[in-house]
């Protein structure tokens, strides 16, 4: 989304009321860090990203992370159940294995699920999310084979308080409370929340007893994050979040019922800024832990601990071209109750460079990384891109780059373990799977009108997958897309269509990969008049099969979410959500019921 539309078209539309005193540049360009680690505008990327503002979060009264997620171009979400369940998304045909998420630019997630859990991450306590599209393993190491996700939660530069309350469907409530300080060298933010709700049966056909009950969840959280300029070019911050979740699940095993997890993430970033080079220094310690129990079963208590260590360089060779150039460490251990593996603890070294540059017409980009793992040797990745300005408006752009995910502990050592794929066994002789993707697209940007066509493609070596009840190096995937994503405005009315066609498909056997849809088409319309803001979001998703073996199918679905809010005064405002408006049935994972028609009602005070 180019901001430069958004603020023509919000311009267009401010009036008198709480919200006229908004002054609204006549362009404004997005600066992001997700891309290559350092700030750059959203124009001066080859890489597709997605920024997602705090404003945005809340005119959408969105519950959630994937709430968020299920709206944006190339993304495909798939659910047991609704808010506070198992989540997973299909960014360009991979899975969330194949995903970075951070917070703050710290890798988050378990090393035993591969993934972070996206039903618990801080929606409230968001200033912005970046979401890249396409690989980035050259500049972040295994996970980032098809997208990063980069929640971040600094609060510089904001003076204020905020307090929000809320109810729902299914007997959900929800608070928040965030305050926010800052001086000339300071600043500092805290934001926490509790969320609740009875939840319903997610596994309403299932043959066991236990399972007819609802599946609620709680959900609380805690983030402060701040800083301080010792001097014009030192700046020291930190960063922490903890979260603890509880939520009741339905499986089709006999088994565990119920589910406590808890994590938390630990930052301190020196930055270090003078004339033409930034450099910056991060340690980080994260824990990320989950005990499943109930139905008379023992449960198993399973442990992630992270340490990691980064330093990343930045220098501006001349006006036109900036180096980059880093080292990375991290170190994994996990600890599992009832289960003995046969290695449970890991390191990652690494180091990486890059060159960035632009000139008139022409932009190009080029990263190289080598990662030295203690569990599968050295794997070199890179990446290049390129672009091309036809004219003011039209440019081509290409990308080329290589990627690899490294198997989990689960893949790796677990005797048994369960998933929504089935009941699998470890294999210490697993490969990481290896990855070529390259993409090429038009973009074309107008006063009122943008688009972007693309196709990308990726090749998958040493897929992992299940062999009976073994997780083995399969063979070869190939994944192919188009994206068309446009944005434009009528009379008022802001729209964001995209339309994603996807063919994964497993080379060996000819089948397409479980929950990837051909077919899906998004439209956003956000409306803004007065005092009062509509979001109307309509998502559609084409046949996909739950099966490895295609023989079951998943119907084809639309949806469409209302949101409206009312800012009362300059500091108040109330709304809600309408989720699923004309009460669609349908499935995201075979047996899982999703939400009926829901809503949510909330109320934010801001001083």
């Amino acid at each position: 989304m180019k901001v430069s539309i958004l603020a023509t078209a919000v311009a267009s539309l401010l009036s008198t009321g709480a919200l006229a005193e908004i002054q609204v540049p006549d362009e404004v360009e997005t600066i992001v860090v997700t891309a290559n680690r350092y700030e750059q505008g959203v124009n001066d990327l080859i890489s597709p990203i997605e920024v997602i503002t705090k404003e945005d979060i809340q005119d959408l009264h969105a519950e959630s992370i994937t709430d968020v997620l299920k709206r944006l171009p190339g993304i495909q979400v798939a659910n047991q159940g609704g808010t506070g369940q198992g989540a997973s998304i299909f960014v360009r045909g991979r899975s969330s294995r194949n995903v970075l998420v951070m917070i703050n630019g710290i890798r988050i997630g378990s090393a035993t699920t591969g993934m972070a859990n996206l039903s618990a991450l801080p929606i409230q306590s968001v200033e912005r999310i970046e979401v890249l599209r396409g690989p980035r393993a050259s500049v972040y190491g295994s996970d980032a084979v098809s997208g990063v996700i980069n929640l971040i939660t600094s609060t510089e530069g904001k003076n204020e308080t905020s307090v929000t309350g809320g109810i729902g469907s299914d007997g959900r409530y929800d608070t928040s409370t965030s305050l926010a300080t800052s001086t000339d060298k300071s600043w500092l933010g805290i934001s926490g929340a509790y969320e609740e709700a009875d939840g319903y049966n997610v596994l309403p056909d299932s043959t066991n007893p236990i399972d007819a009950d609802d599946d609620g969840y709680k959900n609380k959280y805690l983030v402060v994050d701040g800083g301080y300029a010792v001097t014009d070019s030192l700046t020291i911050k930190g960063t922490a979040f903890y979260q603890a979740h509880e939520n009741d699940f339905d499986s089709p095993w006999v088994g565990n019922d119920m589910n406590e997890s808890d994590a938390y993430n630990i930052g301190l970033i020196v930055d270090y800024k003078a004339d033409q080079l930034a450099s910056s220094l991060t340690l980080a310690q994260n824990q990320d832990s989950s005990k499943a129990f109930g139905q008379g079963v023992p449960g198993s208590d399973i442990q992630t601990d992270r340490t990691s260590v980064s330093w990343l360089n930045q220098y501006e060779l001349t006006s036109d071209a900036n180096l980059m150039g880093g080292v990375d460490w991290y170190k994994e251990e996990v600890d599992n109750s009832t289960t003995d593996l046969t290695d449970d603890s890991r390191s990652n070294s690494a180091v990486y460079v890059g060159a960035n540059y632009q000139h008139d017409k022409y932009m190009a980009e080029m990263n190289v990384r080598l990662d030295d793992s203690s569990a599968f040797g050295t794997f070199t990745t890179y990446q290049l891109g390129a672009a091309y300005d036809f004219t003011e408006t039209l440019r081509l752009v290409g990308m080329y780059g290589t990627s690899f995910k490294s198997p989990t502990f689960n893949d790796l050592y677990w005797p048994r373990y369960c998933s929504w794929w089935g009941c699998y066994e470890g294999n210490p002789n697993l490969e990481p799977e290896e990855t070529t993707s390259g993409e090429v697209a038009i973009e074309s940007s107008f006063e009122l009108f943008d688009l972007r066509v693309g196709y990308h493609e990726s090749k998958v070596e040493k897929l992992i997958a299940s062999s009976g009840d073994t997780s083995v190096n399969v063979g070869e995937a190939e994944i192919k897309g188009v994206e068309v994503v446009a944005s434009f405005d009528t009379y008022g009315l802001y729209h964001e269509v995209s339309y994603d066609y996807l063919d994964a498909t497993n080379e060996d056997t000819g089948k397409e990969l479980v929950r990837r849809a051909k077919n899906s088409g998004k439209w956003n319309v956000s409306y803004l008049a007065d005092d009062w803001k509509l979001n109307v979001s309509y998502l559609y998703q084409g046949k996909r099969y739950s099966d490895a073996a295609n023989t079951k199918e998943l119907d084809s679905y639309s949806l469409t979410d209302v949101a409206l809010t009312y800012y009362v005064t300059d500091n108040l405002s109330c709304g809600g959500k309408v989720g699923n408006l004309f009460n669609k049935e349908f499935e995201t994972v075979s047996g899982y019921k999703t939400p009926e028609r829901n809503y949510h009602a909330s109320v934010n005070y801001t001083f």
